[in-house]
């Protein structure tokens, strides 16, 4: 049975014809291949994308999200997503994305430390990010791979992974004001730093890790020792002053110093973590390199102030030991040995000073030789060191005084003293003031009196005569005096001028001088004549006789 609503639409429009259906139109395309690209890169940017890390700090100080950078070498590794704060509000959370390939770089030793300006001891760094901006630096470690959940490091690290050295413990009783990043220097050289400070509340001692770079690190053996370095040290002690200056570095922040103390050979390099003492200053650290060393008790009968500990002990100027302590409380007590007029004194013989052939002494050998030596003289006095300061030290001298050894508790042997010296400078003053009390002052006080009574009586004969020369001066004729000296003087002198080779008068004697010599020339032969016969001046003298030849003689 047909329907008829069937019927009248076939009439109406005719009956349908299958055939074959349109092809999609082309501008399908286009959306088509966009969203295989996004899809692409879509898949392109999951699968690069690298592990997602988040870091703990004190403070977001620089750090922005989607702007700061995290780098290994200025090579950026990932980008800072979000910023924002731990649950308990006490710190900050930093959520980084890294790019691909950066997993192996975050082991469990990964470092990472905010780039920025920074002024500390060791000067100014980070300028560079004053015009682009702060950055995370990661260093990254050498564990295994993982790790994504770090703490940002509050300074950068002193010391950069891979770099060649060695690390050493360092361990101190003392306190001290060394920190991390301050220098540790060689002979004047900084050649590593401190990596870390801690007090072990435990031990109650402090600890520091030190790095030496290379090739320095090849120093660090067995037998160098460490002590702390003030920059400027300044000693006033019984060998006067002495001032040692370092670097201008440990001048500013201190630092640690090593050295070889003792002559020999350079020993063993050391391992990696190795520990040793640090000591407070030079002295103590080559006080405890000695191995070889023989303990005594001094017992002093006068005042030890002065004396203290470090002192030296010296042979003719040449030191071999140390003061240990003063006084010694040991044995049966201080208090009775004051009771004595005598405080004990532990003091230490170190023959290794003198030099390195004594490290290998048979110390029992040693002290049978001091034994000897105290048999033939030898003895312990206190000496003044330095006036100003009144520090002291002990001199080994040879005496002939007795050897004299108490009876003593100690578990030390007595090491015999001279009574009564006069080292120090209190024992000085007084020597000098009981000398004083021997001079007779009454005796030079008469004296003086008598010399100055008779110097009283010079000077008022001194006043006598100066009275007596002022009246004589004080009379006219002796006021007349110069002027008469004066007209007699001019009368010599004009009287001097009419004799001068210019004037009449010279002239006038000149020829009457020249006519007395012709005068006398006259009178020559008249005189020779009456001379030979006087009588000639009344008598006709008689003609001279012919000469008469000579006969030749035969």
């Amino acid at each position: 049975m047909s329907n008829p609503i069937d019927d009248t639409l076939d009439q109406t429009f005719g009956k349908a014809r299958r055939g074959r259906a349109r092809r999609i139109s082309s501008i399908w395309l286009v959306p088509a291949v966009a969203l295989a690209i996004g899809i692409w890169m879509a898949y392109d940017t999951l699968s690069q994308r690298g592990a997602l890390v988040h870091l703990t700090m004190l403070n977001a100080e620089g750090v922005e999200a989607g702007k700061t950078m995290v780098k290994v070498k200025e090579v950026a590794v990932g980008r800072v997503e979000s910023v924002s704060l731990t649950d308990d509000f006490t710190q900050a959370r930093a959520a980084i994305r890294m790019f691909d390939g950066t997993d192996n770089m975050l082991t469990e030793d990964a470092q990472f430390w905010v780039v920025k300006p920074r002024v500390g001891r060791d000067g100014v760094s980070g300028l560079g990010t004053i015009l682009s901006g702060a950055y995370i630096e990661l260093e990254p470690g050498i564990g295994e791979p993982g790790q994504r959940h770090f703490e940002t490091l509050a300074q950068p690290p002193v010391m950069r992974r891979g770099e060649a050295g060695v690390s050493v413990r360092l361990h101190s009783d003392h306190g001290n004001q060394l920190n991390p990043g301050d220098p540790v220097t060689f002979r004047g050289y900084t050649v590593g730093r401190i990596q870390s400070a801690e007090f072990n509340i435990d031990n109650q001692r402090n600890e520091f890790r030190v790095f030496i770079q290379q090739p320095f690190s090849d120093l660090v053996s067995d037998r160098v020792r460490f002590w702390q370095s003030s920059g400027v040290s300044f000693q006033l002690g019984a060998d006067g002053v002495r001032i040692d200056m370092g670097s201008l570095e440990s001048i500013l922040v201190g630092g640690i110093t090593f050295d070889f103390l003792n002559e020999g050979p350079a020993g063993e390099r050391v391992a990696q973590d190795t520990e040793f003492t640090l000591y407070r200053d030079r002295e103590s650290a080559q006080q405890e390199g000695f191995t070889q060393y023989a303990d005594y008790i001094m017992l002093v009968e006068q005042s030890v102030r002065g004396l203290s500990v470090g002192a030296p002990i010296e042979f003719r100027g040449i030191r071999i030991g140390t003061v240990l302590q003063v006084p010694y409380t040991g044995g049966e007590g201080l208090g009775q040995r004051l009771m004595q007029q005598e405080v004990p004194v532990l003091i230490r013989i170190e023959p290794e000073r003198l030099g390195p052939s004594f490290g290998d002494l048979d110390m029992q050998n040693w002290q049978q030789q001091m034994q000897r030596a105290f048999a033939r003289g030898l003895r312990a006095q206190l000496q003044s060191g330095n006036i100003i300061t009144g520090a002291q030290f002990i001199d080994l001298v040879f005496s002939d005084a007795p050897l004299q050894l108490a009876e003593h508790d100690y578990d030390y042997p007595l090491f015999p003293m001279l009574s009564g010296g006069s080292g120090s400078l209190e024992s000085r003053i007084a020597a000098l003031v009981d000398n004083l009390n021997q001079i007779d002052f009454g005796a030079i006080g008469e004296q003086a009196e008598r010399s100055l009574t008779a110097s009283e009586q010079t000077l008022q004969a001194v006043e006598q005569l100066s009275t007596s020369l002022q009246a004589l001066m004080s009379q006219p004729e002796m006021q007349q005096l110069p002027a008469r000296l004066q007209g007699t003087l001019d009368e010599l002198e004009r009287l001097l001028s009419g004799y001068s080779t210019d004037a009449p008068a010279y002239n006038d004697a000149t020829r009457a001088i020249q006519s007395l010599e012709r005068i006398l020339s006259d009178l020559e032969p008249f005189a020779e004549s009456l001379g030979e016969q006087p009588s000639s001046i009344l008598f006709k003298r008689a003609p001279a006789a012919d000469p008469q030849p000579r006969r030749e003689q035969r």
